[in-house]
């Protein structure tokens, strides 16, 4: 059986909030409905898992009554966690999204965490890895905790030979590359990021990715939104379409994808029915407001409408 853990260094409450009229900043604006829900590229892996029938225990900060906020959430889910306690108010972010379907956020930056804070999460993860077991390591990190931070952890998890996937961007993606995690899952912006230019598309996402994976050795899925996404690994070159339906949740789409796709190559052994998974899944998550997730049966809808092609 599949064992799991996430790792999410800056967890927090997503507060989404509708406006029956186009945003405009700077002037009063009166919501007319917003939803409460987790955030945090790990919290929402381990979530997946979850509707899956897997468990993947949660790590992370968690601290305040947004932290209360988010273990009590969590426990109505059935998702395992084992947060280290922190003195630092878990974070709130706001996501406004107004009648035209645009989408504004404002996200606090997280922290601080104290170097004991950090030991002591580090100590408990190091505890109880075990080989062969996947880690999700993902998101953003809370201030003054270094941009190696990683770097660092996925040098001890592939001393304990688990399976590492790293979901992040910036300075601290780049860090985390060169420890040699098992796999990458940046979007195309944060590909853009990682390899000094733009990458407009498709085509540019194919080069892309098959250069890093030549280069580091480490397998790579870009999610690209409406473009679909890319995998370049032992496997191959592969890319896979994404259905169009209506837009109403914004976060946690690449989570849902990242989680699917690891979920289904777990389970067959196949890229090709992992990328059409990832992508139906993908395509459910986006459809619920806020941070609303899908059913399983919902996660399967779309597979007949994805495709999938294979590249020399």
């Amino acid at each position: 059986m599949m064992k799991a853990s996430t790792l999410t260094l800056n967890p927090c409450l997503d507060k989404t909030m509708y406006f029956d009229s186009e945003f405009r900043a700077g002037e009063l604006n009166r919501m007319s409905s917003y939803i409460l829900t987790l955030g945090g590229k790990g919290v929402n892996v381990s979530r997946f898992f979850k509707i899956l029938g897997t468990e993947a225990e949660a790590y992370g900060f968690c601290g305040g009554n947004n932290g209360k906020t988010m273990k009590a959430l969590l426990d109505e889910e059935g998702v395992k966690y084992n947060f280290t306690e922190v003195n630092a108010e878990t974070r709130m972010n706001l996501k406004m999204i107004d009648s035209n379907k645009v989408c504004t956020e404002a996200n606090e930056k997280g922290g601080p965490i104290s170097e004991d804070e950090l030991k002591k999460l580090l100590s408990d993860i190091e505890a109880n890895t075990e080989c062969g077991q996947y880690f999700f390591l993902g998101g953003s990190i809370p201030h003054p905790v270094d941009n190696s931070v990683y770097n660092s952890i996925i040098q001890v998890l592939k001393s304990k030979g688990a399976r590492v996937v790293l979901d992040c961007d910036g300075e601290a993606l780049k860090r985390g590359l060169e420890a040699g995690p098992s796999l990458i899952k940046p979007n195309l912006y944060e590909l853009s990021g990682l390899v000094g230019k733009e990458v407009k598309g498709l085509e540019d996402a194919l080069r892309e990715c098959k250069r890093l994976y030549v280069e580091n050795g480490v397998e790579i899925l870009c999610t690209m939104s409406e473009q679909g996404a890319v995998f370049c690994g032992k496997e191959g070159l592969f890319s896979v379409s994404s259905p169009s339906v209506e837009l109403r949740g914004f976060t946690g789409a690449g989570d849902s994808f990242l989680t699917a796709f690891i979920y289904e190559r777990e389970k067959s052994g196949s890229i090709e029915q992992a990328l059409k998974f990832a992508s139906s899944a993908a395509a459910a998550k986006v459809e619920l407001p806020g941070s609303t997730l899908p059913t399983k049966e919902d996660m399967k809808k779309y597979i007949s409408c994805v495709t999938v092609r294979r590249y020399e």
